[in-house]
């Protein structure tokens, strides 16, 4: 019975962190995506003329989804490395959960504010422009509060995007998750937030309108399906019987 109580907690766990990825993908939606014949011109690298013609609701509901996705994506991966903990138990093995610990602790922490600062830049970038009518001079400006928070917005990329898709390969290929086949483990090598936006999602961003618009969301998919691969190994701890409180790794909390 208490096996039974802890899987249906780690699975609701997991599912609230696949909801949190998704008001992610909510959230890039509302930020990025145009309509039919809009612009998509950019001033700079990350200005957006569009951001002009969008509600400015758009901007301030896709911060909430960072905010909410934020807690729910804790939840999720907080419960993933805990089964990961419970899974690796060897020597060699605990580095590897050391780093996903990395990993979605920097997501935690820094996703949130990484993705209001996305928010920023295009609001500071519209009302410039309706206050002085200088688009030019409102990019400008947008686009140097923008660098002003780049390294650390550089850094928690590489720390939860790169860091986590290297980590999820690895457990995939070393069979930590366990699939039943090669072709399985090939499929799960996308199942990442670097595979699933640098080849599907530049791919689909090729496309007419609208189907371009589903690459806006494909970096917050991968941490999605990061999860997904989670509830193969929550099946999987389940019919082991590994599906317990995990032993505590040492220098770890």
């Amino acid at each position: 019975m208490q096996d039974v109580k802890r899987y249906d907690r780690a699975k609701r766990r997991l599912l609230l962190g696949i909801l949190g990825c998704l008001l992610y993908v909510l959230g890039d939606f509302l930020y990025a995506a145009t309509g039919i014949g809009q612009t998509t011109e950019t001033i700079g690298l990350f200005t957006m003329k569009a951001w002009l013609e969008m509600a400015p609701w758009r901007m301030w509901a896709s911060i909430l989804c960072g905010f909410f996705g934020t807690l729910l994506y804790y939840m999720g991966f907080h419960q993933m490395y805990r089964l990961l903990k419970c899974r690796m138990t060897e020597p060699d093995q605990r580095i590897w959960v050391r780093l996903f610990r990395v990993a979605y602790l920097t997501g935690t922490v820094a996703w949130c504010w990484v993705h209001a600062m996305f928010m920023t830049n295009a609001l500071t970038f519209r009302y410039v422009y309706e206050a002085y009518g200088d688009m030019e001079q409102a990019a400008s400006i947008a686009s140097r509060v923008f660098y002003a928070n780049a390294p650390g917005m550089a850094l928690a990329y590489v720390l939860c995007d790169v860091g986590l898709t290297v980590i999820m390969i690895t457990l995939v290929w070393k069979r930590v998750i366990p699939l039943r086949s090669t072709r399985a483990r090939i499929l799960a090598t996308f199942c990442n937030p670097m595979m699933l936006p640098g080849i599907v999602g530049n791919l689909v961003a090729l496309l007419p309108w609208p189907i371009n618009q589903l690459d806006h969301g494909t970096e917050s998919f991968g941490h999605a399906l990061v999860l997904i691969l989670g509830l193969i190994l929550l099946r999987d701890c389940k019919r082991t019987g590994a599906l317990k409180k995990p032993r505590r790794i040492a220098d770890d909390e």
